[in-house]
C-alpha cells in the first residue's frame, strides 16, 4: 500500500466511522479540506500518528497528534471545522440534515482554479434530493460544452456529501460509472423526503 502523500502545515485529520462506512476527514484553521470513504484495508493504523478519543458524536474516533508547529488557535478551529463535519455527516445519514454547513479550504483541498470551484459551489446549490447534468453544471459555471470536464471534477471531489456529486448525472438520465454508494444516497435522499422523517441509508 502506498503511503500516503505528506500534509501541508496546519492540516489536523480525523478518521471516524459511520453507518456506511469508516470516513476520513481533513481540515485546516481555514475549513475542511477533505472528506471521503475509506474502505477496509485503507483504515490501517500505520497510516496515521493517531491517539483515540470520544468524538463529539459519541463513537470513537482517530485523530493525527496535532501538529507541533501549528499557532493553538488555528488547532482550536481546525478540530472545529472537523467536530463539525462529522457532526454534520451523522445527521445527514440519519435524515436529519439536508444541507452542510462547513467552510472548505479550496487551497488545501486541492482546487486550486476558478473555473472547478465554480463548478463545486454550483454542485452545492442542486436542492436535496434532486439533480442536475454535468451539461447544465457547466452552463451555470460559465463554461458552456465543458461536461466532461465537470464529470471529471465529480469523479475527484475533495470533500463528498458536503458538494453532493451524487446529484449530478448525465443528460440521458443515467449514473454513467459513479460508485455504487453515490446511487444509494440519491436514493436515501429521495426516501427522506418522500417519508417527510428521518430515515437511515
Amino acid at each position: 500500500m502506498t503511503p500516503p502523500a505528506p500534509r501541508p502545515p496546519g492540516v489536523q485529520t480525523r478518521l471516524f466511522h459511520t453507518d456506511v462506512g469508516a470516513m476520513l476527514a481533513e481540515a485546516t484553521p481555514h475549513g475542511v479540506a477533505k472528506l471521503a470513504q475509506v474502505s477496509p484495508h485503507e483504515v490501517d493504523a500505520t497510516w496515521f500518528n493517531v491517539k483515540h478519543h470520544r468524538s463529539e458524536a459519541g463513537d470513537t474516533a482517530a485523530v493525527r497528534e496535532p501538529d507541533i508547529d501549528a499557532p493553538a488557535d488555528g488547532l482550536d478551529r481546525s478540530f472545529g471545522h472537523l467536530d463539525r463535519v462529522e457532526r454534520q455527516v451523522h445527521d445527514y445519514l440519519a435524515g436529519r440534515l439536508r444541507d452542510f454547513w462547513v467552510d472548505i479550504d479550496w487551497e488545501a483541498a486541492g482546487v486550486h482554479d476558478e473555473f472547478s470551484r465554480e463548478v463545486y459551489c454550483e454542485i452545492q446549490h442542486i436542492p436535496y434530493g434532486h439533480t442536475s447534468t454535468y451539461g447544465q453544471i457547466s452552463i451555470d459555471a460559465g463554461r458552456p460544452r465543458n461536461a466532461r470536464r465537470v464529470g471529471r471534477l465529480c469523479s475527484l471531489v475533495p470533500v463528498t456529501l458536503v458538494i453532493p456529486v451524487h446529484r449530478v448525472i448525465r443528460a440521458d438520465g443515467g449514473m454513467g460509472r459513479c460508485p455504487e454508494y453515490r446511487l444509494r444516497l440519491l436514493q436515501h435522499e429521495r426516501e427522506v423526503l418522500a417519508a417527510g422523517s428521518p430515515r437511515t441509508v
